[in-house]
């Protein structure tokens, strides 16, 4: 049975620029009106099954979008925790970490982040919902999440090495789509959402 998986990125939150992982920050008010203007869209969709991260800028689009709709909060949708880069920007973090930086670039399950999570971690993680979601009986699935969580699971789906989440530019707000077979997953939509 051909199987659809929708993964949407949550809204703005107000920290353009800024690596927002285990930070809980809420949606801005751009986030806000981001997340509103694809209640239409989502009002066409049948879906079988949400899931959301547990972050509250997640819980926010969830509540949005389907205000009276069961959500299943999952763990494992968390972003990666930057640890002490946490609401830093590259610049800031090339300036007192560079040598790190040019470890952290090779996204070696190995490296962790200073005080924060290791990269092997973050994809077991990831790789437990993709199989979960392999597994999953539900037609349509709609899964509210993180960019780094979505570039995870496009690779995931479509067989990709986990270094390839760079081919990946996930924007706020948007969502995309994929057709999911026992072999794997199509990609039949990227970055899809209300016009700007």
């Amino acid at each position: 049975m051909n199987r659809r998986l929708i993964l949407l990125r949550h809204g703005e939150t107000g920290f353009p620029g800024r690596y927002i992982g285990a930070t809980d920050v809420p949606l801005s008010s751009a986030g806000i009106s981001q997340i509103s203007a694809l209640q239409t869209i989502f009002r066409e969709q049948d879906i079988d099954l949400i899931i959301s991260s547990p972050m509250e800028r997640c819980r926010q689009c969830a509540k949005i979008l389907f205000p009276e709709r069961s959500i299943h909060y999952d763990d494992d949708l968390r972003e990666i925790d930057f640890g002490r880069w946490e609401g830093l920007s590259f610049a800031e973090i090339k300036a007192a970490d560079a040598e790190l930086v040019d470890l952290w670039a090779k996204w070696s399950p190995d490296f962790c982040f200073p005080q924060g999570e290791r990269i092997g971690s973050f994809l077991n993680r990831i790789y437990s919902v993709g199989e979960r979601l392999s597994a999953a009986q539900e037609k349509t699935t709609l899964l509210i999440a993180h960019g780094g969580v979505i570039r995870t699971l496009l690779c995931y789906f479509l067989k990709l090495a986990p270094s390839d989440f760079l081919l990946f530019q996930v924007a706020k707000g948007k969502f995309s789509t994929l057709s999911l077979f026992s072999e794997g997953g199509v990609l039949t939509g990227f970055n899809l959402g209300a016009s700007a």
